[in-house]
């Protein structure tokens, strides 16, 4: 062995062993040395599921059936789809794990706790101050939030929405605060959870809490691969507690074929076309007929067929959010009386093919009111229930029990 081959030998000894053999152009027993990692996917392979619904193998032995109209494949490439867990037999795509463990929220308040203050109005911020009262007094969120964990492990820094919402929380529902407090560190980062709000401008309530809510999602994706799967990113803090998927199925009248489209739910925005909240998801969920000019391609058929199509609630939320349309497009504001009542059943308004078993009732919690006569106008503030179950009127830094 040559000098200089000993001196290449030392110096494998020490980690460089890639190098020498690459010098050597040895790079076949480079290739062959190579430590091979599997790694559990966090994205499904989005091409290929679309090759496999598109085309089918010449051999295959799989046996096609259908269940109450429903098709579902009981053998075949499409049947290991299921079996991995990832695929329920409606085409509902599961995680492949989650982000957040969801056994840590509560379903209810862990104790009686007495009403917090109001909040001081900053300049036209009715609408954040009703929109964070509702919030606050959200119980499994609350509950999370007094226990500080996302805060303790945060890597999102000093601008973190959810860190400001967490201390805003502990502060609102501790028992030092009697006088109304201002919530200065959310309002003096509004741009953050929205570049085209102003502070001083009056902004609408329930887009705010949508764009609050996705800051909150924002903070808790902070860290992990942005191209992580879309589904495992809905399974954070926030989804956990506001979402479920809503379910859109389109029906083929020649041969029964339904094909199922699966979209994240963090509320529900009903028109009011009934005086009460039921009518409004009568009126949500109800079968729109396809034909004539709008009919339906049919997968199955392969050609235009008459069909219907049906919006229902596949999977539903921890906390349901509805939200009423009393804008219209231009401005004004719709002021029918609407009835919602203290418990709602939504059982009739969830999918025939839907997993859920019960239970179906949510009990009210909290309502934001708007007051005025148009959308560029008026006044937000809110109803909430206590943790003793006493409702009150939070407006801005006034606090009245009303029941």
């Amino acid at each position: 062995m040559s000098p200089g081959a000993i001196a290449e030998t030392m110096g494998a000894k020490n980690g460089n062993i890639d190098v020498i053999l690459a010098k050597q152009g040895k790079i076949d027993k480079l290739q062959l040395r190579r430590r091979v990692e599997f790694r559990q996917a966090t994205q499904t392979d989005a091409k290929m599921d679309l090759l496999r619904k598109k085309y089918k193998p010449v051999n295959d032995t799989g046996a096609k059936t259908k269940a109450n109209g429903v098709h579902k494949v009981i053998a075949g490439e499409e049947q290991s789809s299921e079996s991995n867990g990832l695929l329920d037999r409606s085409g509902f795509r599961r995680p492949a794990h989650s982000l957040f463990p969801a056994e840590r929220l509560t379903t209810g308040w862990k104790t009686v706790r007495p009403i917090g203050p109001g909040l001081n109005n900053l300049g036209n911020t009715c609408f954040l101050n009703s929109v964070l009262q509702c919030l606050t007094y959200t119980p499994p969120l609350a509950e999370y939030m007094l226990a500080r964990v996302h805060s303790d492990s945060c890597r999102a820094g000093d601008n973190c929405m959810l860190c400001k919402f967490e201390a805003h929380v502990g502060r609102a529902l501790s028992k030092r605060e009697s006088a109304s407090i201002s919530p200065k560190s959310i309002v003096g980062r509004l741009k953050m959870v929205a570049k085209h709000m102003r502070i001083g401008r009056q902004e609408d309530a329930h887009e705010f809490l949508r764009l609050l809510v996705d800051a909150f999602q924002r903070s808790l994706l902070t860290g992990i691969d942005s191209k992580i799967d879309r589904r495992i990113q809905e399974t954070t803090l926030t989804h956990h507690i506001f979402g479920g998927y809503l379910q859109s199925q389109v029906s083929c009248s020649r041969c029964g074929y339904d094909s199922n489209t699966f979209d994240p739910l963090l509320d529900v925005s009903l028109d009011i076309s009934g005086s009460t909240i039921a009518k409004g998801l009568r009126s949500f969920t109800r079968p729109e007929v396809l034909n004539k000019s709008n009919r339906y391609k049919c997968e199955k058929c392969a050609r235009l067929v008459d069909a219907t199509k049906q919006m229902t609630i596949y999977q539903l939320p921890r906390i349901l959010t509805l939200q009423l349309k009393r804008f219209s497009a231009f401005g004004g504001k719709i002021n029918r009386f609407v009835e919602f009542p203290l418990a709602l059943n939504v059982k009739s308004y969830i999918s025939k093919n839907s997993p859920e078993s019960g239970p179906f009732d949510y009990n009210l919690y909290a309502v934001l009111v708007h007051s005025g006569g148009s959308a560029r106008s008026g006044h937000y503030y809110c109803f909430v229930k206590s943790p003793a179950g006493v409702w009150y009127e939070l407006n801005d830094s006034m606090v009245h029990q009303v029941s």
